[in-house]
């Protein structure tokens, strides 16, 4: 949605003329049932026929305001759920079929008998996000509410819930961060084969954690378009066990991803010139070569992280920054990163490719 306005309908004319035009109040909450379900949030963006809604949960709602029935507002300021009411809707979900385990930042429904090891591994990846970025002097915000891990115990319960959810996923899947309900589904790759172990999802977990952590503490805006590059790149980036677990392997080889690093390699005899530019400006090379676009994004990100810390956290709060639900056109996203990183993309192209050889 690229634009939005005040919507003053009957249904939700007294929530929303309370809290009018000014930007502070922006914040409100208000409880309606749409759709047969009871819904409590803050309104993010809406027009005469769309309404986006930040649940307490953190899910995204999306709905026609028409549709909404005893609207009433239950709070001036957003408040997420605490540890103890997401638990309890989570319980309502999925009963006693999981257990769930709670940590400083993180619920995770999980198989019964698998302790607390996989809410563990879930906050130590969230812990090495944060220290990551604050060591380079990014700022950070708290999550506005805990942040949910689902692990269901086979890769069949796993893709019975995506299709469930409405979602088609490939079959080589082994887990995903789903913006809209901002949770991390993934399963158990050790179940029912004793020759894996947890780590044969480790880089998943990695992966889709890093992508929830990034949209919930203000690395990227979850409600906004982020280039596809950038997201991606810095998933892949803390793959390498140099980046997510820097103290025991402290050296740029160890920040390696070694994955990546292989197809990027193998990329260099069909590379066009102006690639570099190109990743900035759109997103196309993700529907075209994804493997290729997710190597070129993975080698930028290592790039621009190790050489040019401080413009990369530049650009990334003018990035998050960005107005909700707006669209980002080429021209823009090129002079976002101009204006971080210069306007010469030949020169700084060959400097990436350059840094990119002598890698070892």
């Amino acid at each position: 949605m690229r634009s939005v306005r005040p919507l003053l309908k009957p249904l939700l004319t007294i929530v929303l003329l309370s809290c009018a035009v000014p930007a502070a109040a922006v914040d409100f909450m208000f409880r309606a049932t749409v759709d047969g379900e009871k819904i409590e949030g803050k309104p993010l963006a809406w027009t005469d026929s769309q309404m986006y809604l930040l649940g307490r949960d953190g899910r995204l709602h999306s709905f026609d305001p028409q549709e909404a029935k005893d609207a009433n507002k239950t709070s001036p300021t957003f408040v997420g759920f605490t540890f103890p009411e997401m638990r309890r809707e989570l319980y309502r979900e999925f009963g006693d079929s999981m257990q769930i385990t709670t940590t400083k930042h993180y619920i995770v429904v999980h198989p019964r008998g698998s302790s607390g090891e996989w809410a563990k591994r879930f906050e130590d990846l969230y812990s090495s996000c944060l220290a990551y970025f604050r060591v380079r002097g990014f700022s950070l915000a708290d999550p506005k509410f805990p942040m949910v891990g689902i692990v269901y115990r086979n890769r069949d319960a796993y893709y019975k819930a995506a299709s469930a959810n409405g979602k088609d996923l490939p079959s080589n899947t082994l887990g995903h961060y789903e913006n809209k309900s901002n949770r991390v589904q993934l399963f158990d790759a050790s179940t029912g084969n004793d020759k894996r172990d947890w780590s044969d999802t480790a880089d998943t977990i990695i992966h889709e954690a890093t992508h929830q952590t990034a949209f919930n503490v203000g690395i990227h805006n979850r409600f906004a378009d982020q280039p596809q590059w950038l997201v991606e790149g810095l998933a892949t980036m803390f793959e390498a066990r140099g980046v997510w677990n820097s103290q025991s392997y402290p050296a740029l080889h160890d920040r390696i991803n070694l994955a990546r690093w292989t197809d990027f390699k193998a990329g260099l005899k069909d590379r066009k010139p102006g690639t570099f530019g190109n990743m900035i400006a759109s997103d196309k090379l993700f529907d075209t070569d994804p493997p290729g676009a997710y190597a070129e994004a993975w080698a930028m990100m290592l790039f621009l992280c190790e050489t040019r810390p401080h413009q990369l956290a530049q650009y990334l709060e003018k990035t998050a920054a960005r107005a909700d639900f707006s669209s980002y056109f080429a021209a823009e996203r090129v002079s976002d990163f101009a204006e971080c990183f210069g306007s010469d993309f030949k020169i700084l192209e060959a400097n990436f490719l350059s840094w990119m050889a002598n890698l070892k």
